[in-house]
């Protein structure tokens, strides 16, 4: 049993490997014209190329499979020849998105030679937006029309010429705002001599492109403009975040630096009025903390959005923290009422100051009472 087992699994592989070499066929000479990029509607368009079977299994091509070529060009024909042992058989014309050769046609014995010389031409499709469409796709289907081995698809870029109009209004716009960036940067002292730099090539590109009357020169143009804009939105999302996040820094680095000043300068390590800011400037800290791990990890945006969220609770708590010094600062007694009575202070320094006003009042008037006396005694 065990040795019928082998066998099958033998017979198995063997079938594989026949179906995976039966995908002989391979692609050559390919010349598609013109060479740049069509125009919707417009430019005529041709490729030409050859097939080759290089022949498995006894046979050029597997007679239960079809040789199916495909294009995307409006009202295509296709012409081909069949070349069989170096002769060249006549020409045949067709009309229509695709054409397909049987295995009858195409399978030979393996020690003949077999090859297609074929050409097809048509106009660029009509597109709204500028994109890619095929001009040429070759493959061999086998049953159920699944892909035997690996198809050869070649595209070309199609532009409309009122859509490539409608981008460069778009980029245009987007070129504005990103001067109003670079400003508002320039104006925080950041170095911008890089960025500069692209934003001037961008708007060369772009009024090139306005100028331009030849639509693939256009599109070029557009195209070099687009890709300055994006590296430069890039750079300023990052120059941006990178500002955030030093603003949010100065703020919550001053206050810290107060809070180490009450607790070991004035003792008022326990102080009711401490604890408040320093809860705060934690917070604040966590969210500068966040905008940094957001730029590490590349969401310049959302670092902007956390840092300057850091950076007004930042402020918030410093105006209070200097606030807090302030009255300290001015306050005689803080010294000595700071720490765990700093709350107590409040209330025992008025009546301090009211007993030494009191002893002051008592003293002059006994100095004035003995030198009265002194007076009367002559």
């Amino acid at each position: 049993m065990s040795r019928q087992l082998q066998v099958i699994g033998v017979l198995i592989v063997l079938i594989s490997c026949v179906g995976i070499a039966s995908a002989t066929i391979s692609v050559g000479n390919i010349s598609i014209q013109p060479s740049g990029d069509l125009v919707s509607g417009q430019t005529g368009t041709s490729a030409s190329f050859n097939v080759n079977f290089g022949g498995s299994g006894g046979y050029t091509f597997d007679s239960g499979n079809i040789l199916k070529m495909d294009t995307e060009l409006a009202s295509p024909t296709w012409t081909y020849n069949i070349i069989l042992d170096g002769v060249e058989n006549p020409a045949k014309t067709e009309a229509g998105p695709n054409i397909q050769l049987s295995g009858w046609e195409l399978s030979y014995p393996s020690d003949r030679t077999i090859s297609l010389k074929v050409k097809v031409a048509g106009t660029a499709p009509v597109v709204t937006n500028s994109s890619e469409k095929t001009v040429m796709r070759v493959r061999e289907l086998g049953s159920s029309n699944m892909l035997v081995g690996t198809e050869v698809v070649k595209k070309k870029m199609v532009l409309n010429p009122a859509a490539i109009g409608d981008t460069i209004q778009a980029e245009s716009a987007r070129m504005s705002i990103l001067r109003q960036d670079l400003d508002q940067l320039a104006g925080s002292g950041i170095d911008l001599t890089t960025a500069e730099a692209k934003y001037s090539q961008a708007v060369a590109y772009i009024q090139s492109a306005q100028k331009a009357t030849d639509v693939t020169r256009k599109q070029s143009d557009l195209s070099a403009a687009k890709k300055l804009l994006d590296e430069l939105q890039s750079s300023v999302l990052v120059m941006e975040s990178q500002h955030a996040i030093s603003t949010a820094e100065g703020s919550i680095g001053q206050t810290e630096q107060l809070i180490t000043y009450f607790r070991e300068n004035k003792s008022m390590g326990s102080d009711s009025r401490l604890m408040p800011i320093v809860a705060r400037w934690e917070i604040a800290a966590d969210k500068l903390s966040d905008a940094k791990d957001l730029q590490q990890d590349g969401k310049y945006a959302e670092a902007v959005d956390k840092a300057t969220e850091a950076a007004t609770k930042g402020d918030e708590v410093l105006n209070d923290a200097l606030a807090l010094k302030e009255k300290v600062d001015s306050n005689l007694f803080s010294g000595m009422f700071s720490g765990a009575s700093g709350a107590i202070s409040s209330v025992l320094i008025p009546l301090l100051v009211i007993i030494v006003i009191a002893v002051i009042v008592v003293v002059a008037i006994l100095l004035f009472r003995k030198r009265r006396k002194w007076d009367e005694l002559g």
